[in-house]
């Protein structure tokens, strides 16, 4: 489709310039632009430090003199300067260096743009983290972006691979035609004072300018055109959140995929820090995904988009009050096709690092109960429990307090819901603050400001979904499950699996491990995920980070490949349905860094 795009290109451009006619702009993969051209080329290779210019183009005069437009390029990078002039218009005389126009990516994967005419007069700037890919598969990855200045609206807006990333309103709009002396029009690279700056590798396959402002739809529309995968989370999609990680994917029985990921609003940051759990499903193999959902959530911080820094020393800023869910796995039980989701909860300000030893539980009369401390006493009395119907008791007394927690673990006293008051964070210069705002959420016993306090410690949390994730149910903690002398019982995040052969037919498997122990495990369940057990592989290996994954061979045993932090993936084999593990052995001819990496398995 695209060569052909590029036949009917040339011969209607040879067209125009033999009579006079306007250009029509094409999108990059997906049709016509109703728009005429002020400029349009293709393949236009560049190498670092040098400019393709456009300034002696017969309509190089007019795009010196924009007041609005739009541009549309798609492009393959092969640079590392730290920023990349994609396009650009300039003063190029000595001294004028701070007056430009440019469109620029990052070899991260930023994509933004700069309009100045000096700083005291005006500077506006816009971008946005991971808008675009530098490589896909080993090679450069093609991108396709757009940016439109439109002068009634006052905004200009960033598109990137059939996507609005980023909108910048302002109330005294500028754009080309208000920067002093611009001379130059060019592609790769800004020219100022006389040198490149900012300089571009790689090939400019097509752009278009046009004075015309063309819709959202349209430029959504010419930029959806991309040469690598589909992303299934991303900064602009419902989560709110510029940053993803540890993710899960598992086919259902129905044929729909689906997929989890962490949602870190706190950078790219373990817990401590706000992170909840995204969730979106596909129905035509991974073409296209639903807009995510969040089925683990907490609302003690706001949902931010936070570009974080990412100079030494002030990327390590880390958020300290948040709650969060870290890590999760997805597993479905076939006869009854729930689907479950496990992940980690941390409760304010808590992760791996400082989490305390202890399951989080009291045992009374035999039964165990979440243990809660009242926020006036001290550290360590936790005097409180949650008993039958939810209802908090004091311990000391033995007796009912007007207090309850529901299903959601969220406080009301005598039926009333509780509130407490939302915090956002603000990075400014070195300092990250975190600041309480007016906005009123439910109090939850795993919050900063709660009346009561979990005990601060790593909680296993589990919800289940009948209708392939269209809906969830409530937060289980599966705590009971951890040794009280245990640091953390922690996921294994990936996928669990469902025995299909042999005497274990049918069991389900999520892979786990406890950090106290550094030892991997699972949990498994006989009865479809009403209930769960625990078991360790071994109770004595120190030193391994041992997140796993686990495949069922033909003979109905298992394979559990496991994440160390020995340079090596390990190999442990079960006989019996995943109770007993045999000792661990590397597995030849991968090799992972020393503090181990994260890996799939598929047999």
């Amino acid at each position: 489709m695209r060569r052909i795009i590029r036949r009917i290109l040339s011969v209607m451009v040879m067209a125009a310039i033999l009579t006079g006619t306007a250009i029509p702009v094409f999108a990059a993969g997906s049709g016509e632009i109703p728009a005429a051209a002020l400029i349009q080329r293709q393949d236009i290779p560049v190498t670092s430090g040098s400019v393709y210019d456009l300034t002696s183009d017969p309509a190089g005069s007019t795009v010196l003199g924009l007041d609005q437009g739009t541009i549309v390029i798609t492009y393959q990078s092969t640079g590392t300067g730290a920023y990349q002039s994609l396009f650009s218009v300039s003063n190029s005389t000595n001294g004028n260096q701070d007056r430009h126009f440019h469109i620029y990516i990052t070899p991260t994967g930023t994509l933004g743009f700069e309009l100045r005419n000096t700083d005291s007069e005006f500077k506006y700037t816009d971008s946005r983290a991971s808008s675009v890919r530098n490589t896909y598969l080993g090679e450069p990855a093609v991108n396709t972006i757009a940016f439109k200045a439109d002068s009634a609206e006052r905004t200009y807006k960033l598109f990137a691979n059939g996507q609005l990333i980023t909108t910048l309103s302002v109330d005294d709009y500028k754009f080309i035609s208000d920067i002093y002396g611009v001379d130059t029009v060019s592609l790769g690279g800004t020219v100022r004072s006389g040198s490149v700056a900012y300089p571009f590798a790689g090939n400019i396959e097509t752009v278009q300018i046009t004075n015309e402002v063309l819709s959202d739809d349209e430029l959504i529309s010419a930029t959806s055109d991309t040469r690598y995968g589909r992303l299934i989370f991303n900064d602009s999609d419902s989560t709110i959140s510029n940053y993803f990680r540890i993710p899960a994917l598992l086919t259902l029985k129905s044929g729909t995929i689906v997929a989890s990921a962490d949602a870190r609003y706190g950078g790219t940051h373990d817990s401590k820090s706000n992170i909840d759990i995204a969730f979106s499903r596909s129905t035509d193999n991974g073409e296209t995904w639903s807009d995510p959902v969040l089925p683990l959530c907490f609302d003690d911080y706001e949902a931010q988009r936070v570009d974080w820094p990412t100079e030494t020393g002030l990327r390590d800023l880390q958020i300290q009050g948040s709650a969060s869910f870290i890590d999760s796995v997805l597993v479905q039980d076939s006869e009854s096709e729930r689907l479950y989701m496990f992940a980690d909860v941390m409760p304010a300000g808590i992760g791996s690092s400082n989490a305390s030893v202890g399951n989080g539980y009291k045992t009374i009369d035999g039964k165990q109960y979440l243990k809660l401390r009242w926020h006036e006493d001290s550290s360590s009395a936790y005097n409180y429990s949650v008993r039958e119907n939810g209802i908090i008791y004091d311990d000391i007394t033995d007796t009912p307090t007007e207090y309850t927690i529901n299903e959601d673990f969220e406080v009301l006293h005598n039926g009333v819901p509780l509130t407490v008051k939302q915090y956002s964070v603000e990075i400014n210069g070195s300092a990250l603050n975190e600041i309480q705002t007016d906005v009123d959420v439910a109090m939850n016993v795993f919050y900063r400001d709660s009346y009561f306090k979990v005990y601060p410690t790593c909680y296993l949390g589990m919800v289940y979904s009948d209708d392939e994730g269209e809906t969830w149910s409530s937060l289980q903690l599966l705590n009971t499950l951890k040794s009280d002398s245990e640091k953390l019982l922690i996921t294994g995040p990936g996928a669990g699996i469902q025995i299909e052969n042999g005497k274990y037919k049918g069991r389900l498997i999520v892979p786990v491990y406890s950090v106290t122990l550094a030892g991997f495990g699972v949990i498994y369940s006989d009865d479809g995920g009403g209930t769960w057990a625990y078991s360790a592989a071994d109770d004595s290996s120190t030193g391994s980070t041992a997140e796993a994954q686990i495949v069922e061979m033909p003979d109905g045993s298992l394979k559990a490949f496991v994440r160390t932090s020995g340079g090596y993936i390990a190999e442990r084999t079960s006989i019996d349905g995943g109770v007993t593990w045999s000792v661990e052995k590397p597995v030849s001819g991968i090799s992972t860094t020393s503090y181990g990496t994260q890996l799939s398995v598929i047999n």
